[in-house]
């Protein structure tokens, strides 16, 4: 285990495996997430080894026609089929997977990041398959040229490991 990595050294890690997977919204995200961790000082402790298996997918928000789409493991943790998740799905549908208790304050930041075209940066919980996920989100929505919101693509990264460990040692999550 490699204690106290760079948190921005992980996401470029993340950024460059995106990249030869051709998820170049991914890969955008990620090096802007890289920027700010090395602008922050922000470090991650866990094991070196399960870097690239923290990433869990992307999704793209067709807000104009209320479908979100998302790779397969994207859906697959929301509960969602690969199918739905390709052919795109409600909002809604995707939302019935948030944990009750972030429900609300995940509303709040996604109606903030629409209003202000500012960049979406959220963790919280999805309950999907009878197991509890904590997952990082980071996403910017885009307008058209009269200012309306048109799409709202991001990401995810599984953060449970890290939740779990968390509690383990008696800290409390944010």
């Amino acid at each position: 285990m490699i204690h106290g990595r760079a948190m921005s050294e992980i996401c470029r890690e993340l950024a460059e495996a995106a990249a030869l997977n051709r998820h170049d919204l991914l890969a955008q995200l990620l090096r802007m997430a890289a920027l700010e961790a090395a602008e922050t000082g922000t470090r991650y402790a866990g094991p070196a080894s399960d870097i690239r298996e923290l990433l869990v997918g992307t999704w793209d928000w067709d807000i104009l026609n209320d479908r979100v789409y998302a790779d397969g493991p994207a859906a697959g943790l929301f509960g969602i089929s690969e199918e739905q998740g390709t052919l795109g799905s409600p909002l809604e549908k995707w939302l019935a997977a948030i944990h009750p208790d972030d429900a609300d304050a995940l509303s709040t930041e996604i109606d903030r990041a629409m209003k202000t075209g500012q960049v979406f940066s959220m963790e919280y919980r999805i309950i999907a398959n009878n197991q509890v996920h904590w997952v990082y989100a980071r996403g910017r929505c885009t307008f058209d040229e009269a200012g309306h919101p048109v799409r709202f693509p991001g990401a995810f990264v599984n953060i449970t490991h890290e939740k779990i460990d968390d509690n383990h040692f008696g800290i409390a999550p944010q």
